[in-house]
């Protein structure tokens, strides 16, 4: 609905192109559409930005914060999120790469029957663009849509085992670099509904809950130009259709305003039979106006996961992968978020910028946790 209504206001403004200085209202309308294509560009220029542990915490949560559902009728956000992940924890405790195949190697025999070989993660780089929509039905209902696109690149290790002549066996490593996974992910809708709300247009205090759906139109099923199975967590989608749960609430204390939120993702197992675990996230916000359009700020973010679950045994190859085993999956994470907010005057456009940084990782086996994330974003209400 949202696409629809954007396409027919681009055909509208053209048709003002004559009279664009003898009408300040269509003059506007073209300002804003080129404003918010010239910062489209800008934060979603990979060249630009060249620069798991995310989900919907990262882009459904960071909209229902920003200000797209303060719109009088619509609003639409733009973000990019670019995640780089290297360390590898064994509980809380740090774990190099060398160490770790040192470890599994060390539990291989000698003289094995045949090989062995076992891979690890070494570098993910995922990136992120999300397009999020909200329509204001009334003063009270509104509904988000969110579409991401999803880019994901990684490097691995691998140990090898070879038996040689004789007694002897050759140990080996091998560098490797996974082929870029990118497509479509899972499109996300929510409906938000406000319990207290003490002003209309621009309220200081505002109680929302929301109830919403992840459906399953990414792609779960991807394979390799060599014929095998994409890690789980590296697929666009997966699979399943989750029930969303949502409490956002947003208070004013002069100058500051703060902000909290809580979703809850309530996992199903999809049809390849993978089963990712519950995910709950909570986001506290809090930001200074230091003038009408500049608001730096700051954000506490906690996160916790449930285990995996391979139903069907389609992914799961433990004793050849650290990610393919349901056993490292599982997180309780916390990280610390500065910010800074810009509206641009005249024009119902701002934009955020986030450094993201983990003060505390605790994992569930082991596995490749988020070293830091940069997320930025375009917001137009109208």
């Amino acid at each position: 609905m949202l696409w629809f209504w954007w396409r027919d206001r681009l055909k509208t403004c053209p048709s003002t192109v004559f009279i664009l200085f003898f009408y300040s209202q269509e003059r506007v309308c073209c300002m804003r559409i080129l404003i918010t294509m010239a910062l489209f560009l800008l934060f979603v220029n990979r060249a630009v930005f060249a620069l798991g542990e995310c989900g919907l915490a990262c882009s459904l949560s960071g909209s229902t914060i920003s200000e797209v559902t303060f719109g009088d009728k619509f609003g639409l956000s733009l973000q990019y999120v670019y995640t780089k992940m290297e360390t590898i924890r064994d509980g809380d405790s740090r774990i190099g790469s060398n160490t770790l195949l040192d470890k599994v190697a060390s539990e291989w025999p000698d003289m094995p029957e045949g090989s062995k070989s076992f891979t690890i993660p070494t570098r993910m780089i995922m990136q992120k663009y999300t397009i999020t929509g909200s329509y204001a039905a009334t003063d009270r209902l509104q509904f988000l849509v969110s579409v991401p696109y999803l880019i994901n690149d990684m490097d691995m290790k691998m140990r090898m085992r070879h038996q040689m002549d004789g007694e002897h066996f050759m140990d080996m490593d091998m560098k490797m670099e996974m082929e870029t996974v990118e497509g479509l992910g899972d499109i996300s809708i929510m409906g938000l509904y406000s319990l207290r709300e003490n002003e209309i247009d621009r309220p200081a205090e505002r109680l929302m809950v929301g109830f919403g759906l992840k459906t399953p139109t990414g792609k779960n099923d991807e394979n390799t130009d060599s014929g095998n199975r994409v890690h789980a967590m590296m697929q666009l989608g997966t699979g399943s259709w989750d029930p969303l749960f949502l409490v956002n609430y947003m208070r004013e204390f002069s100058p500051f305003v703060l902000q909290g939120n809580l979703l809850y993702q309530l996992t199903t197992a999809g049809d390849e039979g993978y089963e990712f675990g519950d995910q709950i996230s909570l986001d506290i916000s809090a930001r200074y106006p230091v003038n009408k359009y500049i608001s730096p700020g700051l954000e506490l973010n906690g996160l916790h996961t449930g285990s995996n679950n391979d139903h069907d045994n389609n992914f799961s190859r433990p004793e050849t992968s650290l990610l393919d085993n349901p056993d490292n999956t599982g997180i309780t994470a916390f990280y610390v978020t500065p910010l800074v907010n810009v509206k641009i005057p005249k024009t119902g456009c701002s934009t955020d910028l986030k450094f993201q940084y983990p003060l505390y990782q605790h994992v569930r086996g082991i596995q490749q946790v988020v070293d830091w994330r940069i997320m930025a974003s375009v917001v137009w209400n109208f």
